[in-house]
């Protein structure tokens, strides 16, 4: 399964978000893939309601940065043409 790296609580625990649904499994950060961080797109194995192994999606992951990248210069460029009106 599909999942992303929603947030790190107190530098301990990753909060993965999985599948369509995105349902929550808090991972060890030490469990995480090399060079995964928040925002990164992982592929998950889960054995029941528990994350077994993680690999890291870089080509998704690096999409996933480009969308949102995307987005956010395009509200930019919104706000910067609402101020000139």
């Amino acid at each position: 399964m599909k999942g992303i790296i929603d947030r790190i609580i107190d530098g301990k625990w990753a909060v993965i978000l999985v599948g369509k649904d995105e349902t929550e499994y808090n991972v060890p950060i030490e469990k995480l893939p090399l060079k995964a961080k928040e925002g990164s797109v992982v592929s998950v194995k889960l054995e029941g309601n528990v994350v077994v192994s993680m690999n890291l999606l870089e080509d998704a992951t690096n999409s996933q940065k480009n969308i949102i990248n995307d987005k956010m210069n395009l509200l930019k460029s919104r706000q910067r043409s609402n101020f000139k009106r």
